[in-house]
């Protein structure tokens, strides 16, 4: 990926860690380079669905920070235009998720984010792909 102007990455980590959302759903950012993010999500039972595992919009909300993150982490806003996810493994209530989002590629106008979510044990829980748009 060319070398592009990013925000100051300690303030901006700082910023989206303390989000109201974020700091609501128990998501946070572990680290952060050009492009990519990784961050981690502590499920509980709140987010528990009739079947008794993780319910899948709390997984894609974790998907979906990760996305915004690393989509906005360029010095321009974005918005997200699409966003697509696939689920492959339940995730239960009380463990640790971790998550990634990587920039494929990022254009004048959009940029493209694979999201992989995994467990403890390194399963795949859920991968999204997305767009966003600069505004």
């Amino acid at each position: 990926m060319p070398k592009e102007i990013i925000r100051d990455l300690d303030s901006y980590l700082k910023e989206v860690n303390s989000a109201p959302f974020a700091k609501f759903m128990g998501f946070r950012i572990i680290e952060m380079s050009e492009g990519l993010v990784r961050g981690e999500m502590v499920t509980s039972e709140s987010m528990v669905n009739q079947f008794g595992g993780v319910h899948g919009g709390a997984i894609m909300a974790f998907a979906d920070y990760l996305f915004g993150v690393v989509a906005n982490m360029f010095d321009r806003l974005s918005v997200a235009i699409d966003f697509t996810i696939s689920f492959f493994s339940p995730a239960d209530p009380g463990v640790k998720l971790f998550g990634e989002g990587r920039v494929l590629r990022k254009g004048k106008r959009l940029v493209n984010v694979e999201l992989t979510v995994i467990n403890e044990e390194k399963r795949i829980i859920a991968k999204a792909l997305a767009t966003a748009m600069f505004v």
